[in-house]
């Protein structure tokens, strides 16, 4: 019974009686029952023995038992039914322990030892717990990472001509001061080959090669880098490096993998916004409160209500049938994700306790907690008990409304028209029913009765006679009554029978009323008791009916003693002349039924015809919304529990970031808007220096923050904090310019440097943390996919709209696989494939895609046997491979020569070195016999092609 933080909210047995002479047999149980059950599974967190007692709860003796815990009484000594220990035993809302449930035998001994009072001989004074001092937000914002970032005065060098940057003078300074030199700049080739690949995630073309190499002006690289920055593959780029952060997929995953229809269009929105380069600030509003910014023309209102996607499109526990868990999780998520990705803060362990390392107590994470508490992110179900995601509609023309209208309205009619057919197919087969085997019959069902009072319609109780059966749910006794006409072809004999389901809640007095052409029987029906025919209906008796005069059958629920239960009424021919006229009567019958069914198929076409030219729906955006329940603060969740509560907190931000005195949030709104502009405001210590960071590491391969989501206690140090600050400040003060920041990078002399290794300063600084080359950085998954695509000649451009279209609300419905996402329909930017929790394709997982469940402002490199094999083996990539063979063939002259230089300006981005040449033409020729046909030709430079696919000169960026 080890307990858990968590679990341990719960304090074990408080208020126990003490022990008494007289308590001989309850000292004597706790003992032999008690006692071994806590020194074998508690004493380790919760005794002398534990380095940090659980929940401050001690379990060694009587007096730390009566003591309790962090959370008070959890042990009613002689109340078994109030003390909560037992419930979590039992596992009924909490559990305890968490590795399992505990026998049946033992949970019912403590049930018995809480009854005699909880006697306990232990003696010894109470524990005493030393609590963590409460932290000190003044002395947490001396950390450096809450001071707000200052501009330093550029550094002096020794070597003036070195610096390109202002960037280039705070890493010289460093370098110069360890007595250590920078590399030299890298070749033209490759340096194209870099920015091209950091700027757009794809290869640089034969001719923007050749151009650079021969353009002889200073400005060359800026004047390529404005180019690649002012294109659409930029903004693809950088948007794919933004969603890794805002754990973008296009289904849910989880228990539910539901599909998110809408999602692209939070993507489209990422790229848009760095295609038009807009301001961070105002991205960060967005995202955050997008729904709430006054914007008066409607494009921006759209936008805005599509970029708060970003807190809607992580994953969810969405089949979580507790909804209070499941709100607080959902909120939980959007915590930490925002922490994470705007305050390179982690917060979410705050949920449970005060941040073990850095400046924020519990409070602060509940009061954030209440203003997403306050946002609707969920809305309704998909399927019971499943939830399903808000999702806001989008304005369209008036003539689209109207469209849809018209539409709708026609389709409406037909559904009209078919639910008439389809009644009236129903009422001929329950006709052509009624004669079977020379037995007809007519049934009247409680769909066709005439009621008098409310009966409730039900289909709990199993089997029932057509669409279900209906009750009277024992309100209203003799103010009810259901009366069943039939409809008889012929006058004779016939036994009454009636349905039901029998229980022991049903009427055992059921009054009958049975109107026939020689009068009327009153009669009383058990329905608590079988029914005797086919399990379903019980029968009367027998009566001459005559369709000349009045016929019917009646229940009553005068003076009835549980529920009445009206199913149907089967009347069966027992005359022989009925039997035969009925019989007669079967072919018209039959073709009645043929007749309506014809009617319903026609129906059914009708509307399938309609709705195929049905005009778009009217778009959606998976997004939030302010809640429309109720805008209220939280109340601490103590160690996490949703229904443990402490103290309600105000709705506010950190502490330890607070931007001088900051008003009360709204009391109407959540309070999402004032959140957006306290992260966005120029006077913030982290949101600059975080983003600033991000970019950073994915220019230069490692961040000046080397732990680029968290900027805590835990995580590093800044290896250049003036840079870093310097950096922030001329961010915000260049507009917020995420493009103003690229550039000035990537023209600086430090991103210029060569990436080979040097050991003559390796010793020094063997990370190269003080940036003496550049680190050399593998492509990433998409990068490489994308780069087979071009180099084969394949990529084609994408629509940029639902990559899940045609998938159902459970993405399961329509499993995508990794044939599927690599076949000749998947030829577009890796950013238009449909990313799919779960199910992401191996050939981006295998090379260290981001999980969308996380936040992953840094993806690992990793280098494994699967890597070489997926390149060696993977159809994609064999394809790819004999596609840029076969370009090659075309495009260049029949010369070895000529071909291989096409082959490494296409594959590596330069031409090859005189021993690669040798290499690449030792292994031609071994795939190349003397006199080969065109086929065996192709098929040996489409090998070597793969070959130089395979190499590190391709998949990895000098």
């Amino acid at each position: 019974m080890r307990f858990l933080g968590i679990l341990t909210v719960l304090t074990l047995l408080a208020l126990v009686a003490p022990l008494s002479a007289e308590n001989e047999e309850g000292t004597a149980f706790f003992e032999s029952r008690i006692r071994p059950v806590l020194v074998q599974h508690c004493y380790e967190c919760h005794s002398s023995q534990s380095d940090d007692l659980k929940g401050g709860l001690s379990l060694e003796n009587a007096a730390s038992v009566v003591k309790g815990g962090d959370s008070g009484t959890a042990v009613v000594g002689g109340k078994p039914d109030q003390s909560l220990i037992l419930d979590a035993l039992k596992y009924d809302g909490l559990e305890m322990p968490p590795a399992g449930k505990l026998p049946e035998a033992v949970i019912q001994d403590f049930e018995k030892w809480i009854a005699m009072g909880a006697p306990d001989p232990r003696e010894g004074e109470a524990a005493l717990v030393h609590k963590a001092a409460a932290i000190d937000i003044a002395a947490g914002r001396k950390f450096w990472a809450f001071q707000p970032p200052v501009k330093s005065a550029t550094p002096a060098v020794k070597n003036a001509n070195w610096p390109a940057t202002f960037i280039d003078r705070f890493v010289l300074a460093d370098l110069e001061a360890s007595g250590i030199t920078p590399s030299p700049e890298i070749d033209k080739a490759r340096l194209l080959r870099r920015v091209t690949y950091d700027l757009t995630g794809l290869p640089p073309t034969e001719s923007e090669l050749y151009a650079f190499l021969s353009d002889t002006d200073p400005q060359a690289l800026a004047t390529v880098v404005d180019r690649l920055l002012a294109s659409r593959s930029s903004a693809e780029q950088w948007a794919r490096h933004w969603l890794d952060v805002a754990r973008y997929a296009d289904s849910n995953g989880g228990d539910f993998n539901a599909t998110f229809h809408d999602g692209w269009r939070f993507r489209n929105y990422v790229i848009d916004a760095y295609a038009n380069d807009m301001p961070y600030d105002q991205f960060v509003r967005e995202q955050l409160a997008g729904d709430l910014l006054p914007n008066d023309r409607e494009e921006d209102r759209v936008r805005g209500l599509i970029a708060t996607g970003f807190l809607a499109v992580g994953p969810k526990m969405l089949s979580e049938r507790d909804k209070l868990k499941l709100k607080m999780d959902v909120v939980d998520e959007q915590v930490d994700t925002m922490g994470k990705v705007f305050l390179g803060m982690t917060l979410g362990c705050c949920r449970c306790h005060d941040h073990k390392f850095d400046p924020i107590p519990t409070t602060d994470y509940y009061a954030l907690a209440g203003i997403f508490r306050s946002t609707d992110c969920l809305d309704g179900e998909i399927q019971q008990y499943v939830s399903d995601h808000v999702r806001r509609p989008l304005p369209i023309p008036p003539e689209h409304a109207a469209a849809l209208a018209k539409h709708e309205g026609a389709k409406g009619e037909l559904k009209k028209q078919l639910k008439s057919a389809q009644e009236g197919l129903k009422q001929a087969e329950t006709a052509l029913k009624s004669v079977k085997g020379g037995s007809p019959q007519v049934v009247v069902d409680d769909a066709q009765a005439t009621k008098v009072g409310e009966w409730k319609a039900s289909v709990f109780s199993k089997p029932f006679i057509g669409e279900g059966y209906c009750h009277d749910d024992q309100k209203e006794k003799g103010n009810k009554s259901i009366r069943f006409v039939p409809s008889l072809p012929e006058p004779g004999l016939y036994e009454v029978r009636v349905a039901y389901t029998a229980s022991g809640g049903r009427a055992s007095n059921v009054p009958v009323k049975v109107r026939h052409a020689d009068g009327q029987t009153e009669l009383s029906l058990d329905q608590r008791k079988a029914p005797g025919v086919d399990g379903q209906y019980h029968a009367i008796g027998q009566f001459r009916f005559d369709p000349s005069t009045e016929s019917y059958v009646e229940l009553g629920t005068t003076a009835t003693d549980g529920h009445v239960i009206a199913d149907a009424v089967a009347f069966v021919a027992v005359d022989e002349l009925a039997d035969i006229a009925m019989t007669a009567n079967k072919a018209p019958l039959e073709a009645a039924v043929k007749t309506s069914q014809e009617q319903v198929k026609e129906i059914e076409k009708q509307i399938k015809t309609h709705d195929a030219a049905a005009p778009p729906p009217a778009p959606t955006a998976i997004a939030i919304r302010e809640s429309t329940g109720k805008i209220a603060d939280c109340q601490v969740c103590v160690r996490g529990e949703p229904r443990q509560l402490g103290p309600s907190v105000p709705r506010g931000f950190l502490q330890v970031a607070m931007i001088g005195e900051t008003a009360p949030l709204p009391q109407e709104a959540s309070g999402r808007r004032e959140l957006a502009d306290w992260i966005a405001d120029s006077r913030h210590p982290l949101t600059a220096r975080v983003y600033v960071n991000r970019v950073w590491q994915k220019l230069m391969g490692e961040g000046l923050v080397r732990s680029v989501d968290n900027f805590g206690e835990l995580g590093d140090r800044p290896s250049h904090p003036a840079l870093l600050d310097t950096l922030a400040v001329e961010f915000i003060e260049h507009g917020w310019s995420t493009r103003w920041l690229i550039r000035q990078i990537v023209l600086s002399s430090v991103y210029r440097q060569d990436s080979r290794d040097r050991p003559d300063v390796f010793d020094k600084d063997p990370e190269n943390r003080k940036l003496w080359r550049a680190h050399r950085k593998r492509m990433t998954a998409e990068q490489l996919r994308d780069s087979l695509l071009v180099v084969s000649g394949q990529l084609q451009p994408s629509d940029a709209g639902s990559p899940v279209r045609g998938m159902g609300k459970l993405v399961d419905d329509n499993k995508p696989n990794t044939k599927g996402y690599e076949g000749s329909e998947s030829f577009v930017r890796t950013i238009y494939l449909p990313i799919i929790r779960n199910e992401i394709p191996a050939l981006l997982t295998v090379f260290d895609f981001a999980d969308p469940d996380f936040v992953v402002g840094r993806r690992e490199t990793t280098t494994i046997p699967s890597q070489a094999l997926m390149m060696l083996n993977n159809p994609f990539v064999a394809n790819a491979a004999s596609q840029a063979a076969d370009q090659m063939l075309r495009e260049a002259s029949p010369s070895d020569d000529q071909r291989l230089e096409w082959a490494a300006v296409h594959l590596w981005g330069r031409s090859a070195g005189p021993t690669e040449q040798a290499k690449i033409r030792e292994y031609l020729d071994q795939e190349r016999p003397a006199g080969a046909d065109d086929a065996a030709v192709r098929k040996a430079w489409g090998r070597t092609v793969h070959a130089m696919l395979t190499s590190t000169e391709f998949q990895f960026i000098d």
